[in-house]
């Protein structure tokens, strides 16, 4: 079972007409567009980061994602986020999409992404600055793992 208690950043989505497939509910690449957003929103939020395209200084590695339900249209998403583990040049975020309507909420996928910090100029992997790692501990709570 995901406790939500453990995620601290929270965005909330509507599901466009255009984010429907065929089959009448959200496309599964869509899904990767509500995890860019979470992403963001968190380095934006709690990292004060990323405002300007041009700062913008990770790049993803990985992304997993577990689809446990579809969701619908009229739908409201929300998008829980954390970072779960930090190293020395990358960070992982863990994500779970939920569904919102009058029955209640549902877990609709969950998500672990892989970002490696980048030097802009080089474009090679670069090491997370501390304050960086330290906005993101305060923020989560804890030390995270290495």
């Amino acid at each position: 079972m995901i406790n939500l208690n453990l995620f601290q950043h929270k965005i909330k989505l509507n599901v466009r007409f255009m984010d429907l497939d065929a089959m009448h509910h959200v496309n599964n690449a869509r899904y990767l567009n509500f995890l860019e957003e979470s992403r963001i929103a968190y380095s934006q939020e709690v990292l004060q980061q990323f405002n300007d395209i041009k700062s913008f200084n990770a790049v993803v590695a990985r992304i997993e994602i577990d689809y446990l339900r579809p969701i619908q249209f009229g739908e409201e998403v929300a998008v829980y986020t954390r970072v779960s583990k930090i190293g020395t040049k990358s960070f992982h975020f863990e994500s779970v999409i939920t569904t919102e309507n009058n029955e209640g909420y549902a877990i609709a996928a969950k998500a672990h992404q892989a970002l490696v910090n980048i030097d802009i100029k080089s474009g090679k992997s670069d090491a997370i600055p501390m304050d960086i790692r330290k906005k993101i501990e305060e923020f989560e709570g804890k030390p995270l793992e290495t």
